[in-house]
């Protein structure tokens, strides 16, 4: 007979999110992993497969658990504003001191340091983010709100490129005081 499950799927996720965000993908250890969870390594292997099967299911976590409010901001409010909004809410994220950056923007910098199957899923991620941007710039464009001559699709690209760079930017405490004053000038550029 099968031994029940002593722990919360989702509760052990959130604790591998956090570990992975610490201290990246490489360095983490299965060691790091069984001692934040609680887990042991074989209900951990059991459960995930292996560290990559964790750091996957940790990275869908992390975006239905922590990116989707701030992902809501653009489906909610898909146009000039929303995109405004939304890049405010990063920029106050990137301002803050005790700042960490994105999991999964984090991670763009071990690209090759992770598994296909993970890079896939920050793909994934791009990918809705560009969508979101490319459908609120259209709206923008067709109210009249932003005049660009530049298809949606390539502003949500510039977009995209602003979010990733100030993920690191945010990670440089001299940088700090730019951040707060870089929305204007963003939303400026999409005109």
């Amino acid at each position: 007979m099968p031994r029940p499950k002593v722990y919360d799927r989702e509760e052990v996720l959130g604790k591998a999110v956090d570990v992975f965000w610490r201290k990246g993908y490489r360095a983490c250890s299965v060691s790091d992993l069984v001692e934040s969870t609680g887990l042991n390594t074989a209900s951990m292997y059991k459960e995930f497969g292996d560290k990559d099967g964790l750091f996957v299911e940790s990275l869908e976590y992390y975006r239905r658990n922590i990116l989707a409010e701030r992902l809501d901001t653009l489906k909610k409010d898909p146009s000039l504003q929303g995109i405004g909004n939304f890049l405010q809410g990063n920029i106050n994220g990137a301002a803050n001191p005790k700042y960490k950056g994105c999991l999964m923007m984090n991670h763009l910098s071990q690209i090759h340091s992770i598994t296909p199957r993970a890079a896939k899923k920050l793909d994934e991620l791009r990918e809705t983010l560009e969508k979101l941007f490319a459908a609120a710039i259209a709206n923008a464009q067709q109210s009249g709100e932003l005049q660009s001559s530049r298809s949606p699709d390539e502003l949500a690209s510039f977009l995209t490129c602003f979010v990733h760079g100030l993920v690191l930017y945010g990670r440089h405490p001299r940088g700090k005081k730019a951040i707060p004053g870089l929305k204007d000038i963003i939303l400026q550029a999409l005109k």
